[in-house]
């Protein structure tokens, strides 16, 4: 399938055992090391053996202003673990994680409380700090323990490739990479303790916050939670809060200041509002200000607007929106039902048809009146209590249907940045077709940033996809998911490649459109044979095959056959994988899919090299790198380097295959792909001992050992048993 140049998503097997992959399934050289591959190219390590990952750094910015909150705050000071720094070591049987389940409603502070004690004792953590926010109550599907652990893992530099597909052998690494470290996690947002548990380390040495809503009575109960049940501040408090920001106007007005307080419901995100409002009216006695929130509540209570969980600072959020200027208010209002758990001004400007610099200006004023809360340049987050006012503006004043028009444009803006991204990380893949024109454009990316901008927004996506196939979108419900394939491929995100493609799928089949049903029904088994469900694969790659050509898809008919023929192929139907590998070497040449057509060839070119025609294999493996060459898919060049090399090295041409492989390593090294360069180093050494130089030959086998056993790769054992047996040997003079 298609992408150059991009690193594939290899997944490694026990020794002699073919696996199915997008892009390569290649056996080892001298029959021994197996990787498999996708469409994209080869894995890109974090922290390659020899260098430290960085550590990480990940809490949020805390809350300006913070006050008040001090038995809290000496109640969490008395939760550190007692081997900190500075602190008595822990007694034998004494050891265990601290885990403060932060309690309250919404809006209460248990994210600031949290965040601004973790800000105090960081410094204690010299292995970092950890944040994960769950969005039990935000926008799109909650955040389940798997895809956590997923992004904890990377954050604390584990390779993409090495993290396991299944929940159990995520939260067994993440234990063993925290196990003696000092690392403080905060967990936000959280639902149920089952959301939470697989994220506790076994580790002393580790000190873990969880905000909720709820009690989280398992935790408590099973893993020893100690609870704190934030409540609201007192009056003392609250009016503390206010002078903080607003000093002297305060005290000069008690009886007002107080029931400016009573309004806010004692509730400091409410109070920060109030504050903000105040602030731009310094000439306006406080006792206006609570006449026109007294005025505010009875207009809201003639509508019938309480009963909920915003009756009671309803009126503190309408006259702070109130206030704000025409199109502040409408973005205010658009981010209400935007999907995503966050925003940045180009999103912004792409749901309200506003120019980008206007877009940034209002999303700034919006966060000066603290109803946004600024993340990071030019990104924005929304409090869920906030985020239900808004939507509720929304559907009050907005014309009915607009929700969906602000999904569809924001899928358009997200299929249209897709396509920038993908562009630059994997030239070769070929796109769909967005359904409408976004609003703003998206920006121009190298490598580097669409990759890190995929790491920020993967997640909204998903949940724009989820929102489009609710709306009746399913034309972007199904391209969404095929448009982000080479870069959920290219992280590793097997679980949320597996969800998104399913719900892409799902969508196409209600639309029942073939093309939709076909590219995703790839991606599918694309995934699932790199994640080792081969019979699910098999069935998914032979109804793409069928969709695609109903579609009139022939680069979808072209790699089902490949993909099908791998199969076969790691069945030991080799006569079978043959006739598929010839069928999807037609198609392709029929759609000029050039890329396609040299990975078949590859295919070929391996199934030739088994039955020991040499020649044969050759002539395929020289073919395919003149079509990469011509392509300018350097990836792809030097995989098929590494084929020819090991076809060489069979027919006993070792010194032709030596000159190979350093050609394909040194252009795996030039474009970082780590996985198939150790790959291309073992067949060096193993074609070097062969030769008898044995000294090059432990340098090589050395150097990819190092590499499998950075990542983990179960075949880092028969490496080293390769290395044993040469020391054994005497060296060539």
């Amino acid at each position: 399938m298609g992408s150059p140049g991009s690193g594939p998503a290899e997944r490694p097997t026990d020794t002699g055992e073919h696996v199915v992959g997008r892009h390569n399934t290649v056996q080892g050289d001298a029959g021994t090391i197996v990787q498999a591959g996708s469409i994209h190219g080869d894995v890109h390590i974090a922290n390659p053996a020899g260098t430290e990952a960085p550590v990480p750094r990940q809490l949020p910015m805390a809350a300006p202003g913070f006050v008040n909150r001090r038995a809290e705050l000496a109640y969490l000071d008395s939760l550190l673990p007692s081997d900190s720094p500075g602190a008595e070591p822990a007694a034998p049987g004494d050891a265990a994680v601290v885990v403060s389940a932060i309690g309250g409603a919404p809006g209460i502070g248990k994210t600031a409380l949290a965040l601004h004690w973790a800000h105090r004792v960081r410094e204690r953590y010299p292995d970092g700090d950890l944040y994960i926010n769950l969005h039990g109550h935000g926008p799109g599907p909650r955040m389940d323990a798997s895809t956590a652990l997923d992004s904890l893992l990377r954050a604390l530099g584990v390779p993409p490739e090495q993290i396991p597909p299944d929940l159990d052998g995520r939260a067994a690494l993440y234990r063993s990479r925290l196990d003696r470290r000092r690392v403080l996690i905060l967990i936000d947002d959280a639902v149920t303790p089952d959301q939470v548990r697989p994220l506790l380390p076994a580790s002393p040495t580790c000190t873990v916050l969880v905000t909720s809503r709820g009690s989280l009575s398992g935790l408590v109960a099973r893993e020893g939670a100690r609870r704190m049940r934030l409540d609201a501040l007192t009056a003392e408090q609250s009016l503390a809060l206010l002078r903080s920001r607003l000093g002297p106007r305060i005290d000069a007005e008690p009886d007002a200041a107080r029931a400016l307080v009573d309004h806010c419901a004692r509730l400091p995100l409410a109070l920060r509002i109030l504050a903000e409002r105040l602030i731009d009216r310094p000439d306006t006695p406080l006792r206006h200000i609570t006449a026109e929130l007294a005025a505010e509540d009875e207009r809201l209570d003639a509508l019938g607007l309480t009963g909920d969980e915003l009756s009671d600072v309803r009126s503190v959020f309408a006259t702070s929106y109130r206030a704000l200027p025409y199109d502040a208010a409408r973005v205010f209002r658009y981010l209400g039902v935007h999907p995503g758990g966050e925003c940045t001004v180009p999103v912004v400007a792409a749901i309200t048809g506003l120019p980008l610099r206007v877009a940034r200006s209002l999303s700034e004023r919006l966060a000066a009146a603290n109803l946004l809360q600024h993340v990071s340049h030019d990104r924005y987050r929304m409090h869920d209590l906030l985020r239900v006012y808004a939507a509720e503006r929304f559907h009050a004043e907005e014309p009915e249907g607009g929700e969906r028009d602000v999904v569809a444009r924001s899928a358009d803006w997200y299929l249209a940045a897709l396509r920038n991204a993908v562009k630059q990380t994997t030239p070769n893949y070929p796109m769909v077709d967005a359904a409408e024109a976004p609003l703003a454009e998206p920006p121009a990316f190298t490598v580097e940033e669409a990759l890190a901008w995929f790491s920020v927004e993967h997640r909204n996506i998903g949940r724009v996809v989820q929102a489009a196939a609710h709306h009746h979108l399913y034309d972007r419900a199904w391209r969404l998911p095929v448009a982000a394939y080479p870069l959920l491929e290219r992280q590793h995100r097997w679980s949320e490649w597996h969800a998104l493609t399913t719900a892409g799928l799902a969508a196409a089949r209600t639309a029942d459109d073939r093309r939709g049903q076909a590219r995703n029904l790839l991606g599918l088994g694309d995934v699932e044979s790199l994640m080792g469900d081969h019979e699910a694969a098999l069935a998914h790659y032979q109804e793409a095959l069928e969709s695609g050509r109903e579609a009139g898809e022939p680069w979808v008919e072209g790699f089902a056959l490949r993909q099908l023929g791998e199969l076969r192929r790691a069945r030991d139907q080799g006569s079978t994988a043959l006739g598929l590998f010839q069928e999807a070497l037609t198609a392709f040449r029929r759609a000029n899919a050039r890329r396609g057509e040299g990975m078949v060839l590859l295919s070929i070119a391996e199934h030739e090299r088994a039955g020991g025609r040499f020649d044969t294999a050759i002539e395929h493996c020289r073919t395919a790198a003149a079509i990469f060459t011509d392509i300018a898919d350097a990836w792809s060049t030097a995989w098929a380097g590494r084929v020819l090399a090991a076809v060489l090295a069979d027919a006993g041409r070792f010194t032709e295959a030596v000159a190979e492989y350093e050609s394909a390593i040194a252009i795996l090294r030039e474009v970082g792909a780590s996985g198939t360069e150790a790959l291309a180093r073992v067949g060096l050494g193993e074609t070097l001992a062969a030769m008898g130089d044995t000294k090059n030959a432990r340098g090589h086998l050395g150097a990819a050992l190092d590499f499998l056993r950075s990542v983990g790769d179960p075949q880092a054992d028969e490496v080293e048993a390769k290395l044993v047996r040469l020391d054994e040997a005497p060296a060539a003079d």
